[in-house]
């Protein structure tokens, strides 16, 4: 008969370096009493480290607070711009139909009154405004 690893009275021996967890090298313990001044130091040190601790936590609190209004915000401009967005894309489809409209009886219009001309748009055919010339140099305003 085969016996498995389980039934086997080595696993259920203890483990030899149970003894030993806290057997590495540890720093002495002090013996004596903590001196006055000494005692005093600690606990004016714990003090403060009670105090900030407080501070942290109410940080923590305001900022907590501070993040769920701007995400409240959050939600009331979304909810703002989504219906703006449908009101202006409403608007903006009833203004590109009237444009359209618009457009083709100006166009029609202004071909037949007064054609455009370069020198009427205060442009050049590239595009760049016309500059008027400087003014000629009077030889009395120069300072000799």
């Amino acid at each position: 008969m085969a016996k498995s690893k389980a039934e086997s009275p080595t696993a259920q021996r203890p483990s030899v370096l149970a003894n030993r967890a806290s057997s590495g090298i540890q720093k002495k313990q002090k013996k004596q009493k903590l001196s006055r001044a000494q005692r005093l130091r600690q606990q004016k040190g714990m003090e403060r480290a009670e105090a900030v601790l407080d501070q942290l936590e109410i940080k923590k609190a305001k900022s907590i607070t501070r993040s769920k209004i701007v995400k409240a915000r959050r939600g009331d401009w979304e909810e703002l711009n989504k219906k703006s967005s449908a009101f202006a894309a409403l608007q903006q489809d009833e203004e590109d139909e009237d444009e359209d409209d618009d457009a083709m009886t100006d166009t029609v219009t202004q071909s037949k009154e007064n054609p455009i001309t370069f020198s009427s748009t205060g442009l050049h055919p590239g595009g760049i405004p016309a500059v008027a010339d400087p003014a000629p140099i009077d030889e009395d305003d120069q300072i000799t």
